[in-house]
């Protein structure tokens, strides 16, 4: 039996054309709700939560985000120990070296190469070596006997064999570098990119160790027993990751001036951070002040005396230091300039022309003086810690 049908009306078929001509026509009005950015703080404890979990490569990749974001010592400590327990060495190595570089001046910088000594002598073992690569400025394009390895700063695993190294970055000079490379210890070999003045690159060689002095001719020289590396004491680093608990406080700094920092007094000459900043700082017992471009020194604080239950809310009023010395040396100047002669014309016998001098030279110079001081105070940076 035949179906029914039933067709629509042409008022209906128009309607229904004109709304299908409208969906295929307007563009997806449908807008996906965006996920927040994540905070280095975030990244650090997502990455300590995953070295617990014993997810050592996705830690350290957590730590790296967290490092980029904010670049934290404490943060590249954790990065390698992430992948030392993932069984990457030349990571390791990498992080390690950095960290160096970053903290001259920390107490756990034996410990630290002895870790370096250690993963040294494993990678020896299968006949590699590491050799990290950096560079002034940074970011330069390496290249090892022809193959691309990278930009600096950057570990790689080496045979011990002699070695060509070229560095090449936009607006800089290119340089090469001949090293003969051994197993005995992890390296590193630094570069100096000068401003680009000729287009033949410098080529260097490294040059060979000195020849050790003839024995006498009387008696043949002593044999002496293979020299081994230097002992080191037993390791004190933790075996796991920095965290965010004792010896540890998250520093949030709140200010309208983008060269805003925090340094750790005789600490790296770079600052902790730049704002905005909400990082982990360790050895919060350490003397800490706030400067930064341009921007007048602050008084001294103390991290752990201002934290609360692990956090420090930092909000800084940003002085101008040029404003701050030039007219705060001007204004002495010109008191002092005022202020002597004034006192001598005072104590001196004289007329009362030479009185009225001195107290014209004592007014200025005391005016001088006080509008210094004031200068000096409106220009200074202010810190204030919400308790």
């Amino acid at each position: 039996m035949r179906e029914r049908e039933f067709p629509l009306d042409s008022g209906k078929m128009f309607v229904m054309r004109r709304l299908l001509w409208l969906c295929l026509s307007l563009p997806p009005t449908v807008v996906l709700a965006q996920a927040p950015a994540p905070t280095p703080r975030a990244l650090f404890e997502d990455g300590v939560a995953r070295y617990d979990r014993g997810d050592y490569e996705q830690a350290a990749a957590s730590f790296e985000g967290s490092y980029a974001l904010r670049p934290v010592p404490l943060v590249l400590f954790n990065i390698a120990r992430s992948w030392e327990k993932a069984g990457k060495p030349a990571n390791a190595i990498n992080a390690w070296q950095a960290w160096l570089a970053a903290s001259p001046s920390s107490p756990q910088r034996q410990d630290v190469e002895r870790s370096l000594r250690t993963l040294g002598d494993a990678l020896a073992k299968l006949g590699l070596q590491a050799l990290t690569i950096t560079s002034l400025p940074g970011s330069a394009r390496v290249t090892i006997d022809g193959v691309a390895r990278g930009t600096t700063p950057v570990t790689v695993e080496l045979q011990p064999t002699r070695h060509l190294l070229r560095l090449d970055l936009t607006g800089r000079e290119p340089v090469e570098r001949v090293i003969d490379f051994t197993l005995e210890a992890p390296r590193v070999e630094a570069f100096e990119l000068p401003p680009l003045n000729a287009p033949t690159p410098r080529v260097l060689q490294t040059p060979p160790p000195p020849a050790p002095p003839a024995p006498s001719a009387a008696r043949p020289a002593p044999l002496q027993p293979p020299a081994g590396p230097a002992p080191l004491p037993p390791q004190t680093l933790p075996p796991g990751p920095e965290r965010l608990g004792a010896g540890v406080v998250t520093v949030h700094l709140e200010t309208d001036n983008p060269g805003v920092r925090l340094y750790r007094a005789l600490g790296d000459p770079r600052g902790e951070c730049l704002t905005p900043c909400d990082m982990p700082i360790n050895r919060p017992d350490d003397v800490f002040f706030i400067a930064g471009d341009n921007v007048t020194p602050s008084s001294t604080f103390v991290l752990s005396k201002r934290a609360r239950r692990g956090q420090v809310n930092i909000g800084v009023k940003a002085g101008n230091q040029s404003a701050s010395l030039g007219l705060g040396l001007g204004f002495v100047t010109l008191g002092m300039a005022g202020t002597i002669p004034g006192a001598v014309f005072l104590f001196s016998p004289s007329d009362s022309a030479s009185k009225g001098w001195a107290a014209i030279g004592l007014t200025v110079g005391l005016v001088s003086i006080v509008v210094a001081v004031v200068a000096l105070v409106v220009n200074a940076t202010t810190v204030t810690f919400d308790d």
